[in-house]
């Protein structure tokens, strides 16, 4: 064994599955995972940049390091993910105990950069764009925290440029993945017994876009449903101009696709809409979601929402607020606006206060919250399928999550963890629920 290692990770799913691979590499390198801080030789971060307090948080974690490289000045210490390829050579000058720094198209190759920190002793900083999206061949991830549950990536990156939006320059611009490949490797996830996969991109339903010869995002889910063993199959993240009548389709047809899309509207104005590069209208989004119902009247719908952007006034606000109101989302992610340099943005004049911003976003949680207790509250005495896949986060009841991805919490012991389970719901709690297990189904 050369060491152990300890990965702190911030941000969306895709980093979580970003780590995934990282700790499948620094395996089969020859490093374990390290279950503390404290015991481990080299401590990375896959971090986040999208908004403004996600990147604080990693400079916070990383002031506590200090103290860490202090004690063991043979601690490797190494920044990855998407602040490190918006700040790169920054982050070495402005941390002076930071050895590593490398960015969302490196981090296959993290071993081999520590291989080298350790070798030469020298600060390494490795930003470049390679556009490799296929894996190493000879590693496998799999997280250890999720129990039949599987990520599958897609495609990288995007090509949108919303005013407001950092990822096309962290994330670079969109590519996605041969369709061969990706199902390749559901069918190996398949051949371990999970039984959920969850396709990931920054913008899941432009598959293909980019690849004049591949098939599209509808055609690859109809080809994954059709795999033998599949459960049940999820995509994130959509963006709304995307959403096709194809993929709306498959949400009717397809007997694995599960009963939820997240379909970030950001705002309920045409003209923040329109400021903000979103190409749709209110009234396109709206026909999307009446569509979405219609093929599929179980759908659950979640969105994104920011408040406070540059221009906004109280009539762009009260248009946001009425979208709520008529679309009525299952739950939704709200976050005040903040600039994210270099995203065009933050040149914009007419910039919202802090203290309206935080108004507005109180408002916005005010009004969904009864409206997210009320959809729970029907779900009370239901029998629903839930696939337990997780702890609590107070780690004493099995958690997971209904088709329609409502989380849902119960008492078992972990033989029960990675089946799909029938459960009678008897409680409804503000963000999930509470039942009982009534028979395992698979």
């Amino acid at each position: 064994m050369k060491g152990k290692f300890f990965i702190q990770t911030y941000g969306c799913q895709m980093n979580v599955h970003d780590t995934e691979y990282m700790c499948a590499i620094l395996n089969k390198a020859g490093y374990a995972q390290a279950q503390t801080l404290k015991e481990a030789d080299i401590i990375l971060l896959n971090t986040c940049a999208v908004r403004q307090k996600a990147e604080e948080k990693v400079y916070s974690f990383l002031g506590r390091l200090k103290a860490f490289k202090k004690r063991h000045p043979g601690l490797i210490i190494g920044v990855g993910g998407c602040v490190a390829q918006k700040e790169g050579e920054r982050i070495l000058k402005r941390i002076p105990y930071i050895d590593l720094v490398f960015g969302t198209h490196q981090f296959f190759r993290v071993a081999e950069l520590i291989e080298e920190v350790k070798k030469n002793g020298h600060r390494i900083c490795c930003i470049d764009y390679t556009y490799q999206l296929e894996p190493p061949c000879h590693v496998f991830p799999l997280s250890h925290k999720m129990y039949g549950r599987a990520y599958l990536t897609i495609m990288q990156g995007c090509d949108n440029f919303c005013s407001y939006c950092i990822v096309p320059y962290v994330r670079g611009r969109q590519i996605s993945r041969r369709s061969e490949n990706i199902i390749n490797e559901a069918k190996r996830l398949l051949d371990m017994g999970i039984k959920e996969i969850i396709l990931l991109g920054q913008n899941v339903n432009s598959y293909g876009q980019d690849r004049l010869e591949e098939i599209s995002f509808s055609e690859l889910l109809f080809k994954i449903n059709k795999l033998p063993g599949l459960k049940r199959l999820r995509f994130i993240t959509s963006h709304p101009k995307d959403i096709s009548p194809d993929v709306i389709k498959a949400f009717a047809d397809l007997d694995t696709l599960c009963e939820h899309i997240h379909l970030p509207v950001q705002s309920g104005s045409d003209r923040i809409l329109k400021r903000m590069g979103r190409k749709y209208t209110r009234s396109e989004y709206l026909q999307k979601i009446e569509a979405l119902r219609k093929a599929c009247p179980e759908i659950s719908i979640t969105t994104d929402l920011i408040v406070g952007f540059p221009g906004e006034t109280k009539k762009d606000f009260k248009d946001t607020i009425s979208l709520l109101q008529e679309v009525e989302f299952d739950a939704i992610f709200a976050f005040r606006y903040s600039d994210r340099p270099p995203a065009k943005a933050v040149s914009f004049p007419e910039k919202v206060n802090e203290q309206e911003k935080a108004e507005r976003l109180s408002e916005v949680l005010e009004i969904q919250a009864p409206i997210t207790e009320r959809k729970n509250r029907v779900k009370k005495g239901r029998l629903l399928e839930v696939l337990l896949d997780s702890y609590s986060k107070r780690g004493q009841q099995l958690c997971g999550r209904t088709r329609c991805n409502r989380v849902v919490n119960v008492e078992g012991d972990e033989s029960l963890m990675g089946h799909l389970v029938e459960v009678i719901i008897e409680e409804v709690l503000p963000h999930s629920l509470k039942g009982k297990v009534v028979k395992i189904l698979d």
